[in-house]
């Protein structure tokens, strides 16, 4: 700033008087003077010539420097406001120019008010010193401040993050939704056809049947009317032709056919289609239904690991994903389950593939730690126990040579019981013991798929 100051004043100063330009004017050539300072020069001298470069001009009135002018005037003033305040550094008990500092009282003092009764006892140092050690003090503070600015623009960035990965978030979300909606649509859709049709083929069988049965009574009644015309036409006739015939009419009169009866079972069985209708679509439902005990949390998920399959499958990938650094997300490949556990018994099961780890990890305020369970390890290949302290490769060994494909993880939180089992073979992986005081939460490591449970209804008949 002080280089500043001191371009700005050769730049506003005169070459004919060295001092800040009063009314400047300027030349043809360039240069510019102040106007009392140049009628001055043009006065003593025979010619209308320039101070600076000799050059003569036939002019009267050079014209006025209105831009110089303002600056000139700014930089007399920012002198001026100088002069006065160094005009206020003096005592103003004393009249003395303010050479210490008093580090008790913090305030200038002079050299009297030093030895005065009030700074007597007083620590008082020189300005320059005071202010050497104040600029040292702020270099810190300013530091820190520095630092400050760094972390709020930092999290403000991961913020802007998370504002875009929200927006994702939402539209993937509602894809999905949309899409397992439709899913039961169709199905339902389907179930509609399916029942309706049902209903249809039964009306058109049982119609046909009741048309059939409705032409065999209409002819069984034509034959018993004309019988029964024919007969009375006879009785109608003469005593003796009807004796005559009376023979042949008695046994026209016999009728063989059997008595009709109304049909059974040919309604329409609506309690077939109707009875529990919803149940029995529901139950069949249920099974192209899938329930997971666990979900994954998408939002703890390691950048390097993807989540599909309605958040039941963790998959690494190549490369890193454009993932915020909200507080709740896990690094080492790792993610939680979305529902953490404070007591009671709970069984999970999952199949595993590559350096894999499963277990639980307690969850507080957005801080991890944990996990127990049980991980191979990618140095030796083998199955190690997994717990909070152990380091890399470490714990104890379980397995050399068993690496299940599919296991069971069951944890007792109240009796503090982590028991792995290998589904596969039908044997006991590992069990561990911790008594857990937190929140837990089933914990993943790499590739890991979350299987269904197997679900069934039961219908309890009232007694």
């Amino acid at each position: 700033m002080a280089a500043n100051a001191s371009s700005s004043e050769v730049e506003c100063t005169c070459p004919v008087c060295c001092d800040i330009f009063k009314d400047p004017v300027l030349l043809l050539c360039g240069h510019s003077f102040c106007k009392s300072c140049l009628g001055d020069w043009w006065r003593k001298s025979t010619q209308q010539t320039c101070p600076v470069c000799k050059e003569i001009f036939p002019m009267g009135e050079p014209p006025r420097n209105l831009a110089l002018r303002n600056l000139s005037d700014a930089l007399r003033q920012e002198r001026s406001q100088k002069a006065d305040s160094a005009s206020e550094e003096l005592c103003s008990l004393h009249s003395e120019k303010l050479k210490l500092f008093c580090q008790d009282d913090q305030q200038l003092v002079c050299l009297i008010c030093r030895d005065s009764q009030k700074h007597k006892k007083h620590n008082c140092v020189p300005v320059n010193e005071a202010a050497e050690a104040q600029r040292t003090q702020l270099k810190v503070q300013l530091m820190t401040l520095k630092s400050k600015l760094e972390s709020f623009n930092r999290v403000k960035l991961n913020c802007e993050k998370m504002e875009s990965h929200i927006e994702l978030q939402a539209e993937q979300t509602e894809k999905t939704i949309k899409e397992e909606f439709q899913r039961l649509f169709w199905f339902l859709r389907a179930q509609e056809v399916f029942r309706i049709d049902a209903v249809r083929k039964e009306a058109t069988l049982k119609t046909e049947a009741m048309k059939i049965r409705i032409v065999n009574l209409t002819a069984q009644i034509s034959l018993v009317t004309h019988k029964i015309k024919t007969i009375e036409n006879e009785m109608r006739a003469e005593d003796d032709s009807f004796m005559l015939n009376i023979k042949s009419i008695m046994e026209r009169s016999q009728c063989n056919l059997p008595e009709p009866e109304p049909p059974s079972g040919a309604l329409i069985d609506e309690a077939k289609h109707l009875g529990n209708l919803l149940f029995t679509v529901w139950v069949k439902m249920a099974s192209n239904v899938q329930y997971t005990p666990v979900t994954l949390d998408p939002n703890t998920v390691d950048s390097l690991l993807t989540i599909s399959e309605q958040a039941t499958c963790s998959t690494r990938c190549d490369k890193s994903q454009p993932l915020p650094a909200n507080p709740e997300r896990l690094d080492s490949l790792g993610v939680l389950g979305s529902e953490g556990f404070r007591s009671g018994k709970h069984s999970w099961d999952v199949e595993v593939g590559g350096y894999w780890a499963l277990g639980v990890a307690a969850r507080t305020n957005n801080q991890t730690s944990g996990p127990w369970g049980i991980y191979i390890c990618n140095c030796h290949v083998w199955m190690h126990e997994l717990r909070p302290t152990d380091g890399k490769c470490g714990g104890d060994v379980i397995s050399k040579d068993l690496f299940p494909q599919k296991v069971r993880v069951q944890l007792d939180y109240d009796k503090g019981k982590l028991t792995f089992f290998d589904l596969d073979r039908k044997k006991n992986l590992h069990t561990m013991r911790h008594t857990f005081t937190e929140k837990i939460f089933p914990y993943f490591r790499e590739n890991a798929k979350i299987l269904p449970a197997k679900m069934s209804v039961e219908i309890n008949q009232p007694r």
